[in-house]
């Protein structure tokens, strides 16, 4: 019997299928790159839309359905609830951290510090006692660590007022595009939504469960996070303001930023206060701002929360910690934003995966 030699083919199935993947990989990376730079401004821009939406279309139900209409009446109460009271707050903000710093040098180099330091009676006597197995406690390296630590800060402040200035054009470009954005996000966002929907080749039941865990997610996270962030921050502001500390709305915003941190929280910027004013003498002060810290301020997570979220899904504060502050980390302040979207679309994928193989996921945990 004759053999013929084994016979191989070169053929590609569906080379037109897979010259179609091609091209529109190589086509949207280029179409990334154009438009990446507008990337930060875009999605804060659906943010914002994502969160003013319910009140989108009651405006424009009340318009009856003149959508152009609501969306820029939408976009001007953006501006004035958002956009310009948070520039002035940062304008606010860089200038008390730059007389902050001030008030720090001149406290410096009185020797106040100094007098507080090497007091050996008293609060500051046992504190010094309990502190010292931990932290090195001679005056002249606190001084020099707080001097070196003001100088960073101010330095840093400096240099990005100064890219501000530098990058006015780029700033304001970028205003014009979240407006832009903002604009026909209100108005196009349900069919943009839709369409997005579509092109996914998943199911209808989980493009569903996506959709529906991605608004959810949202609310918890943005809601939740950044309104008790924003309560914590102001409740301590006022409590050092009434409690006569200089420069309340630094340290307002400080632990605002801090409450984020799982279980600590702001407790790190009130409890050292409180303990500093009483061992500053001003017992009345650092009691009442310890009080304020802990029926106030440490009660107002709750609050918002059950205020904010509602019946929203609850989140692990480990978990939260990370993709925050990792998403700064990672990507620098966009990533405030970046981090909550990613965890939010990881876990709807979880849920989905969870739906889809939830036979072999329950025979596995009967076998155990």
């Amino acid at each position: 019997m004759e053999k013929h030699p084994k016979e191989i083919s070169l053929q590609l199935k569906n080379i037109p299928g897979y010259f179609l993947l091609l091209c529109i990989i190589v086509v949207f990376y280029f179409l990334y790159e154009i438009i990446s730079p507008f990337l930060p401004v875009a999605i804060f821009a659906a943010v914002l839309a994502a969160a003013f939406f319910p009140l989108y279309v009651k405006l424009r139900d009340f318009l009856r359905g003149r959508s152009s209409i609501a969306s820029i009446i939408m976009c001007l109460m953006v501006i004035i609830a958002v956009i310009v009271p948070l520039v002035i707050f940062i304008m606010f903000l860089a200038n008390e951290t730059l007389s902050a710093y001030t008030l720090l040098e001149n406290k410096l180099q009185s020797g106040a510090l100094d007098d507080l330091l090497k007091r050996d009676t008293g609060w500051v006597y046992e504190l010094k006692k309990t502190l010292a197995p931990i932290i090195k406690l001679d005056p002249a390296y606190i001084k020099s660590t707080i001097a070196d630590v003001a100088k960073n800060m101010s330095t840093f402040l400096v240099s990005k007022s100064a890219d501000v200035v530098k990058n006015a054009t780029s700033i304001i470009i970028g205003f014009v595009v979240t407006l832009f954005a903002l604009y026909f996000f209100f108005k196009d966002g349900k069919i943009l939504v839709q369409k997005a929907v579509h092109i996914m080749p998943l199911p209808k039941k989980y493009e569903t469960v996506l959709i529906k865990k991605l608004f959810v997610t949202t609310k918890t996270i943005f809601y939740g996070i950044f309104a008790t962030a924003i309560a914590q921050g102001l409740m301590v502001g006022i409590g050092f303001w009434i409690a006569g500390i200089q420069n309340s709305a630094l340290w307002g915003t400080l632990a605002g930023f801090l409450s984020m941190l799982p279980y600590i929280g702001s407790s790190i910027i009130w409890v050292p206060a409180s303990i500093i004013l009483v061992a500053s003498d001003h017992l009345s002060s650092g009691i009442f701002l310890f009080l304020w810290g802990l029926f106030v301020v440490s009660t107002i997570d709750n609050v918002v929360r059950a205020f904010v979220i509602g019946g929203g899904m609850k989140m692990h504060p480990l978990l939260i910690f990370f993709v925050v502050f990792g998403g700064f980390l990672a990507f620098g302040f966009p990533g405030i934003i970046y981090g909550p979207l990613i965890l939010t679309i990881a876990m709807s994928l979880l849920d989905i995966y969870k739906m889809e193989y939830a036979k072999l996921l329950d025979g596995m945990d009967e076998d155990e």
